[in-house]
């Protein structure tokens, strides 16, 4: 058996030159031996289908790790190569106590093979309440093996699965809440119960969307987008290796830069083309003796460009990649600040819950790949990366000011030289008249 084991566990490492599709397991502990497998290959399935769809985009797995649900989704995830994250409610040697001896030796062969291990809440006061945050938090989807019965207690598989679909939590453990997470879809795996009724359709999978409005039937063609955006940003971010010696954060913040620069030159390209053929058409149209063919040739070239421009999405792929390196950047100072537990994310349209949500998603995994459970050296309001950081923005903000004040003196001062000119050819044309 332990051979078995040793074989069946073998441990994935994170990749932290991508953002991962983290998928949460939330559910039931109480699970028969006979439905473990066909509810191993339902979430199997699921991975399967996820990591088709999106080729560019690594899983990353998050589970409790209790007895249940939580175990065979991560020795399902193992058996795939796809790294797990531990999500412990409380310190190991008391979480142990809430298991058998058979499942502590369960839990202990996976939490050996488990890429990361963190520890929700020091003590075991509210700990399952804090791991269910947590994975809610920083699941991308949410999978809940569950019956549809609600929860027994607090922490439960229907309140992770509230938390998820609504944002808020009900009840006196709000307070141990520090951080909400967005809404977003749940995939729910009917899962039986020892002592339980059985659900009519068990094993069968379906997925939930949050309702933003009354009968709201856009969300999931928008997690969709979601989902094929972050795969986008990983072909995009792979483009620029990764250098040696460089760390977590400062490595993702580079590479994203890169890759937008590289669409902002992109879509600079297009604007030039798409305005050098609108200058070439309209001379075209004043000169009589030009073939039509000519014409017809530059507005084809014009309506291509654009057409290229627009299905390639240069310009919100650079704006969006933007948007996330500067919000890498903020995180680096406040890590380096010493400000624990302060996510950039929760500062970006925090109202927002359409496409541009995956940007507070990748902002809020490398967060939780790099700096989650740890302090940066030296961490201190005075540290260098601080300093430069303050100093940098300074200097960005004050230099664009002066550069758009001069601009503006120069369209002002151009502007009444034109109307000067325009005066005296008026007066001019008077005369000659």
């Amino acid at each position: 058996m332990a051979k078995a084991l040793k074989v069946q566990y073998v441990r994935a490492d994170l990749q932290s030159d991508r953002l991962s599709l983290v998928v949460g397991v939330t559910g039931h502990r109480d699970i028969a031996a006979d439905d473990e497998a066909p509810l191993r290959a339902a979430f199997g399935a699921l991975l399967q289908r996820l990591s088709a769809a999106f080729p560019h985009t690594p899983l990353l797995v998050l589970s409790g790790l209790a007895a249940g649900a939580d175990a065979l989704a991560a020795e399902e995830a193992l058996s795939r190569g796809i790294p797990v994250m531990a999500c412990l409610p409380m310190p190991v040697e008391e979480y142990e106590k809430d298991f058998s001896e058979a499942e502590c030796a369960r839990f202990r062969a996976l939490l050996s093979a488990c890429a990361r291990v963190t520890v929700t809440s020091p003590t075991r006061e509210n700990g399952y309440v804090a791991t269910g945050r947590f994975i809610a938090q920083y699941s991308h989807l949410l999978v809940a093996f569950w019956d549809g019965v609600t929860s027994r207690g607090a922490g439960g598989t229907a309140d992770v699965v509230s938390m998820r679909m609504t944002g808020r939590v009900e009840g006196s453990q709000s307070e141990e809440v520090r951080y909400l997470p967005d809404i977003g879809p749940v995939e729910v795996i009917a899962t039986p119960r020892i002592g339980g009724p059985r659900p009519s359709n068990a094993y069968a999978s379906r997925r939930l969307h949050p309702e933003r409005y009354p009968h709201d039937e856009t969300t999931p063609k928008t997690f969709n987008t979601i989902l094929a955006r972050i795969d986008l940003y990983n072909a995009d971010v792979a483009q620029t290796p990764s250098q040696a010696g460089e760390s977590g954060l400062d490595g993702m913040m580079r590479r994203t830069d890169a890759a937008a620069n590289a669409l902002q030159r992109r879509t600079n390209l297009f604007q030039w083309i798409l305005l050098a053929c609108a200058f070439v058409v309209a001379s075209l149209q004043v000169i009589a003796h030009v073939a039509p063919i000519f014409k017809v040739i530059g507005l084809l070239v014009a309506f291509v460009a654009y057409r290229l421009a627009r299905r390639n999405d240069y310009e919100h792929r650079y704006q969006d990649y933007r948007a996330v390196a500067e919000g890498l950047r903020v995180q680096i100072a406040w890590h380096c600040a010493g400000l624990h537990g302060r996510l950039v994310d929760n500062e970006y349209l925090a109202m927002q819950e359409g496409e541009l949500q995956w940007v507070r998603m990748a902002l809020r995994f490398f967060y939780l790949l790099f700096c989650e459970d740890r302090v940066a050296p030296d961490a201190s309001h005075d540290h260098p990366v601080c300093r430069d950081w303050v100093r940098s923005q300074w200097r960005y903000y004050y230099r664009t000011s002066r550069r758009e004040a001069g601009c503006r003196r120069i369209l002002r001062t151009a502007s009444i030289a034109a109307f000067v000119v325009a005066v005296l050819c008026a007066i001019a044309s008077a005369i000659a008249l």
